[in-house]
């Protein structure tokens, strides 16, 4: 999903970075008053929503630059139009959903029109995506980076990750943190939505390796063990999967320092790919108590997923609800970020799997309906009860792009695994659609807004 094009790794202290415009200082007139996205009474006590939407992401991403350009400008420049997205604000509100941007677009935002305006008018709650958390950096200090734009260790992760270096079109988040519009006023959003921190950082096999070292069986591991540059996951692999959840609860700590009784509902992505088969260790562990020569055969590793699925990334997600819930930061939806491409079987049964153990967690479950694995000329489609990739070269690229999520949704109902309760959230975690200014407008097939549109008639909402 939504990877970043630069990692940063300070849980050691010792910053460590691999791939996975100029401003005058606030002035002292400066308002410091935060507002809240919605001034209602109580932001959290609307209806449980059934949809939501993201427009696409990279919009202001300055760090996502495929051919040297950014994809899709700014939402203001487009959603801060009403008129290009009158239905799907009427869908938004009647379905309880939140609009979702990037943390990275506040900073280009204004707080007197354009889009946060339209939300505040119509009582749409704004969602933000936290776009750090895929970053081996220790709760508190992303927390107090992201939240108060505090220097992590002395490094400015804003301009080392986020490529955001003294800018002249946008607040710069440095020394403030995101949530700071662009005329330099503070918001709070509605809802804070975690990126993916689990499997991300935990470290990967060689299954070469695993397959040809002689020795004990964590002699093989300890030598096919992928350094990811993040020192913590080297170690002890449940204690690390402890410290991967506490730095949920840290970061939260600091977003409630910050803002107290105000403090913003919580939602969690979580992956649901092949490859946490692949990297859990207990899993690995489990297989070879089991059937001590199945690695020694390299083909066997990835065969894991067709073979004997350990599906223990359901007690994971388990497990951080409950330390979350504990520590009084219950989320509200965990949205499923799934590999649609892979292998559906899988998919479908960690998807059911999930489902049932949120029912018991009294926790919405939600589903990302976006697709970040296709190529332009290509798109997904319902055959069956399965879903299957094909290649259409005359095809429109934000065409194929609406095609391939409504197959997604026909997928998720022919097999079972929607049902009302559910949210579906339907947006891009990629460069389609392409589009920017009146090009976002929900009457052109294959814009965000008109797939989303699409969707919420599919599903009846």
């Amino acid at each position: 999903m939504k990877s970043l094009l630069f990692l940063v790794f300070i849980y050691a202290g010792i910053p460590f970075f691999t791939h996975c415009q100029n401003e005058s200082p606030p002035s002292d007139d400066d308002d410091n008053t935060e507002v809240p996205a919605n001034d209602d009474d109580d932001p959290h006590t609307e209806k449980v929503a059934s949809f939501s939407f993201v427009s696409n992401q990279c919009g202001g991403n300055v760090w996502y630059k495929p051919e040297g350009t950014i994809v899709n400008a700014h939402v203001d420049e487009s959603f801060g139009n009403r008129d290009l997205w009158p239905q799907l604000v009427e869908n938004l509100k009647r379905t309880g959903g939140s609009f979702s941007i990037f943390a990275a677009e506040i900073g280009h935002m204004s707080s007197t029109s354009g889009l946060l305006r339209i939300l505040k008018e119509e009582g749409i709650p704004l969602s933000v995506e936290m776009p750090g958390f895929t970053q081996c950096i220790p709760g508190t200090l992303l927390g107090e980076a992201e939240l108060n734009g505090k220097a992590v260790n002395g490094v400015n992760i804003f301009s080392t990750i986020f490529r955001i270096t003294n800018p002249a079109d946008r607040t710069d988040p440095d020394g403030k943190g995101w949530f700071v519009t662009k005329d330099r006023v503070p918001i709070i959003p509605d809802e804070i939505l975690f990126d993916e921190r689990q499997p991300n950082l935990c470290p990967e096999f060689d299954a070469n390796i695993l397959a040809g070292t002689k020795g004990t069986w964590e002699e093989r591991k300890a030598a096919a063990k992928k350094s990811n540059g993040c020192a913590v996951s080297m170690g002890d692999y449940n204690i690390l999967l402890a410290t991967l959840r506490q730095d949920y609860v840290d970061f939260l700590n600091v977003a409630k320092a910050k803002w107290g009784a105000q403090m913003p509902a919580v939602g969690i992505h979580w992956n649901v790919v092949a490859g946490w088969e692949w990297r859990d260790q207990n899993g690995l562990d489990a297989i070879y108590a089991q059937n001590p020569s199945y690695f020694n055969i390299a083909n066997n590793f990835y065969a894991i997923v067709q073979n004997c699925p350990q599906y223990n990334s359901v007690q994971y997600l388990n497990d951080l609800i409950d330390v979350l819930t504990a520590a009084g930061f219950k989320p509200k939806t965990v949205h499923m970020d799934v590999d649609w491409t892979y292998d559906i079987p899988y998919i479908t049964e960690t998807l059911k799997r999930h489902k049932e153990a949120l029912k018991t967690k009294g926790v919405q479950m939600g589903i990302n309906i976006v697709e970040a694995s296709l190529r332009d000329d290509e798109e997904l489609y319902l055959d069956g009860t399965t879903l299957r990739r094909r290649t259409i070269s005359s095809g429109k690229p934000n065409e194929l792009y609406e095609n391939t999520l409504i197959a997604i949704v026909q997928f998720l109902k022919a097999s079972g695994i929607y049902e009302e309760g559910m949210q579906m959230r339907v947006g891009s975690w990629s460069h389609r659609p392409y589009e920017t200014g009146t090009q976002v407008d929900e009457k052109i097939t294959g814009s965000m807004a008109h797939t989303a549109n699409e969707i919420v008639k599919l599903l009846s909402l």
